[in-house]
């Protein structure tokens, strides 16, 4: 009697401990079932998540499908489908869910479940874990992936995608399109002069000033360290030169804060002939920024497509 009460209270005791355990997990270990009439059940659930204390009361309901509608709010509808589907298909449970956390804003979840057949039940055995920080994250890196970090401007690799997808409506309507190149004439000047911080300013000035001069169809973007793009849909040549020297005037008058040095850009502009490819543009409009500062700098210099000269 004595081994079996000792064996007894090991097992109590081994089975407190993983309890404990279970409890400790960083997110939402739970079991849902759902029967044959439909209804869903929550028969197990521990962690040491938020969520978990939102879930509890729901454990002893005997169908949880309205209060758990009332709890996940909009992601509800997400909730049902992905259970739907795996239900048809006995297959994994693995989507993301914007759920509500208390009275905090919502915080993104990552739902991970593995179904099983019960008699005419189905089981679904997962973790819901909060992934907050993760797609904050990813968000970020997607931010930063196509956003120059100094100006928050587009950055080249935008452009260029952009580029791509107006020249092609361009060449598809005939629609006209131009590109502009803004690069600060001795900006090495500048930096070696004030340093880099007041540099940075005049970038971030200069990028302002530009998008103050643009309409809302129009691009921006940082090319590099002191050059930007301006892509205009709907505009001819001539017109994008008009914008151009406004811009150059403009920045030429404008007070950067260091003293009588006054700060200007040269600029190479071009506009887009059918059959000729973005990349192709970008030279003949790269070639007409080199001619300006070749030529003296604050200055505009417009020459047509890499097919046709002035």
């Amino acid at each position: 009697m004595d081994d079996c009460a000792n064996t007894s209270a090991t097992k109590t005791h081994a089975d407190a401990q993983r309890l404990a355990c279970l409890q400790r997990v960083p997110g939402v270990l739970f079991t849902l079932q759902r029967d044959a009439r439909g209804r869903l059940q929550l028969p197990a659930l521990t962690g040491d998540d938020p969520m978990t204390r939102r879930l509890a009361p729901l454990a002893t309901a005997n169908d949880v499908r309205q209060r758990l509608g009332d709890l996940l709010g909009e992601a509800y509808g997400e909730f049902i489908r992905a259970i739907e589907h795996s239900a048809h298909w006995l297959s994994p449970v693995s989507t993301r869910l914007r759920l509500p956390v208390g009275e905090l804003n919502p915080h993104w979840y990552s739902l991970e479940a593995l179904p099983e057949r019960c008699d005419d039940s189905i089981l679904w055995h997962g973790l819901l874990i909060d992934i907050e920080d993760q797609v904050a994250e990813e968000q970020r890196l997607r931010y930063l992936s196509g956003t120059d970090e100094l100006t928050g401007l587009a950055n080249r690799r935008s452009l260029v995608s952009q580029l791509d997808k107006a020249a092609s409506m361009s060449n598809r309507h005939g629609v006209p399109l131009s590109l502009l190149f803004v690069d600060l004439d001795h900006f090495a000047l500048i930096n070696d002069t004030w340093g880099r911080g007041l540099g940075d300013r005049v970038l971030c000035q200069i990028a302002a000033l530009a998008s103050s001069q643009l309409r809302q169809e129009d691009y921006l973007a940082r090319m590099g360290s002191d050059e930007f793009a301006l892509l205009l849909p709907m505009t001819p040549a001539g017109r994008g030169r008009e914008l151009a020297e406004r811009l150059r005037e403009n920045i030429s008058r404008h007070d950067f804060g260091i003293g009588r040095h006054k700060v200007t850009v040269s600029v190479g502009v071009s506009d887009y002939q059918r059959g000729v490819t973005g990349a192709q543009l970008m030279q003949q409009v790269h070639a007409n920024l080199v001619e300006a500062k070749q030529q003296g700098r604050n200055r505009v210099i417009q020459r047509w497509s890499p097919q046709r000269s002035d």
